[in-house]
């Protein structure tokens, strides 16, 4: 996946530096936001799926499918909801204790990791992979410094470890049992229309597909591995024994479990 890095037009000489350094620490290229009279000129003048904008109100992300910039999303409502006794889908699945150790593998824009940084708590570790090199540094931004309306869920925010890693590569590094979960949110292949916001990452997205080889992996490194995702079908075919959702139903969740945990 190809993008470049540019400056805001209405941006300043700090500004500019901060593109170029964006650009070094990617391992890609700067170029000069009036080179081209708009984004989508520079797109197809770079040949470029998307384009890193350093912004007076951060990092935002240009692709062909529009802007996006870093917002919680619906872990604000859901985070709401917990406040109030409610159940959460993702947070039962993963059986999200207090004092837990969670590493999610697909950061994207760190809904559910702000959910298990909320429930695992101060006493807990939530760490989150992201191989997307701009989603990483967006999201990074955006969760070292957007506040929330909820006190509770901006600290959840504050609390989440980001790294810029592959997780088939990541997980290889790590000791068994170095975490109680381990969890993927691989992107759907067909976009659900509650999600039509998130588009604008599609293109950015890191698009290698879940196999059993990092489940097992992922297995070794935490007892339970939970992914989420549309099709009831994939899970079946990963070796998922374990489903909670339906076959029609638009999220569920894979399951596995190790038994024996030394």
């Amino acid at each position: 996946m190809k993008f470049v890095v540019t400056r805001g037009l209405n941006s300043n000489t700090a500004l500019t530096n901060i593109a170029q350094k964006w650009a070094d620490l990617l391992e890609t290229s700067y170029v000069e936001r009036t080179w081209y009279p708009n984004l989508e000129d520079m797109l197809a003048g770079e040949e470029a799926e998307g384009i890193l904008i350093a912004t007076m109100e951060g990092p935002q992300i240009f692709t062909e499918e529009g802007l996006l910039m870093y917002h919680p999303g619906m872990a604000v409502l859901r985070a709401h909801k917990l406040e109030l006794g409610e159940k959460d889908n993702f947070v039962t699945a993963c059986g999200l204790q207090p004092g837990m150790k969670f590493l999610d593998c697909t950061l994207g824009l760190g809904g559910d990791a702000a959910i298990a940084s909320l429930v695992v708590g101060k006493t807990g570790q939530v760490e989150a992979l992201e191989a997307s090199k701009p989603l990483w540094l967006l999201t990074a931004a955006g969760l070292a410094t957007y506040v929330c309306a909820d006190p509770e869920l901006t600290a959840a925010l504050r609390r989440i470890s980001t790294q810029r890693a592959q997780a088939d590569i990541y997980l290889r590094s790590l000791s068994k049992n170095s975490f109680d979960v381990v969890y993927f949110d691989p992107m759907f292949k067909r976009p659900i229309k509650a999600s039509s916001g998130m588009q604008p990452l599609r293109p950015v997205a890191f698009k290698e597909p879940l196999t059993r080889e990092v489940l097992e992996e992922a297995l070794r490194v935490a007892p339970t591995v939970v992914v989420k995702e549309h099709s009831y079908k994939v899970l079946k075919d990963l070796g998922f024994t374990e489903i909670q959702g339906t076959k029609t139903g638009s999220i569920n969740y894979g399951i596995l479990r190790r038994n024996n945990v030394c």
